[in-house]
């Protein structure tokens, strides 16, 4: 779910389903290995149609580049929910790539099962699909002046000569609300929560790379704090400018949240781990990750003079 504060094309574009390829993007097929293993990738999203399955297979790291041998084609490819099963088909001119047969929506608190049957070897993964995560406020504190910060330029980072200078930024706390799952009373305690904030750093006059503070977390949903019922997280993105006294650049900051199972925890805080060489997989019989998950996401135009909050009810689109 997409929500926006802002009506440029920009902001509307910033897809909460992103923030899922973004999780995705790991090369899995770099693993050195000597037999051929299915890597999996599949988000069921809830409120949302069963998604594409994409399935690819790993190769030696002699096989070359081909990234067409590396899709895994005509597998048998099935999804239950709640006792209903839906099969999949390989998009045509698309090897690799599957989609359901039927339409159907994911369901709230239902048990699911994927199943996918390719060369003799099966893949499993279940788990159970989450509640909604409905963001319910987002709030913006902007500083009344930038903050002097040494900025290192990350495109030149050695042991003997890192490049830095003394700049400006205006460090951004966002706090957001939502409020917790109600489907069971310990619901919290077993689901996680994975916030991130994504400023559009096009609007931004400068060609600092690292200006994230504390953009993205990943906890079990009952360890972030309450306030008012509802869970709170805070966050940290800093806009750089060129001089003590420069204007906020006007610009959009989507907030996004993901609740999901402990597979998609795992998955999350694993997949940029330097000493992995992929993250941690759910699959059984195979690689990769499928797991179910809510997301939310809202887009705020962030600006001088603005509100500090913005509610819920008064967002514009869903």
């Amino acid at each position: 779910m997409l929500r926006s504060l802002s009506a440029s094309a920009a902001g509307r574009a910033l897809l909460a389903v992103g923030l899922l390829l973004g999780l995705a993007r790991c090369d899995w097929s770099t693993t050195p290995v000597e037999e051929e293993a299915l890597v999996v990738e599949a988000f069921l999203e809830t409120g949302r149609p069963l998604p594409p399955i994409l399935l690819r297979r790993t190769r030696p790291l002699q096989s070359g580049p081909d990234s067409l041998a590396a899709r895994a084609s005509g597998a048998q490819v099935t999804v239950e929910l709640d006792g209903a099963l839906y099969p999949y088909e390989e998009a045509p001119n698309t090897p690799g790539r599957y989609r359901p047969a039927t339409e159907a929506v994911v369901p709230p608190g239902v048990p699911w099962r994927l199943t996918v049957r390719w060369e003799g070897d099966t893949a499993r993964a279940r788990g159970e699909t989450p509640a909604p995560i409905d963001i319910g406020e987002v709030c913006v504190d902007v500083p009344d002046a930038p903050a002097r910060a040494v900025q290192v330029d990350s495109l030149r980072r050695d042991s003997l000569d890192i490049p830095a200078d003394l700049g400006y930024i205006y460090p951004m706390d966002v706090t957001v609300q939502w409020a917790g799952e109600q489907s069971a009373p310990q619901a919290d305690a077993n689901t996680w929560v994975r916030t991130q904030l994504r400023p559009d750093a096009s609007s931004f006059p400068s060609e600092v790379v690292e200006f994230f503070l504390q953009p993205a977390e990943v906890r079990r949903e009952e360890a972030y704090p309450r306030r008012d019922g509802a869970h709170q997280w805070q966050g940290v993105y800093a806009v750089p400018v060129d001089s003590a006294g420069a204007p906020l650049p006007s610009h959009n900051v989507t907030t996004a949240l993901v609740r999901g199972d402990t597979a998609f925890a795992s998955f999350a805080q694993t997949r940029t781990d330097p000493d992995r060489r992929e993250p941690i997989s759910n699959v059984e019989g195979g690689l990769g990750i499928a797991t179910a998950v809510s997301v939310d996401s809202l887009v705020r135009l962030v600006e001088p003079g603005m509100a500090r909050c913005q509610p819920a009810p008064e967002l514009s689109g869903s």
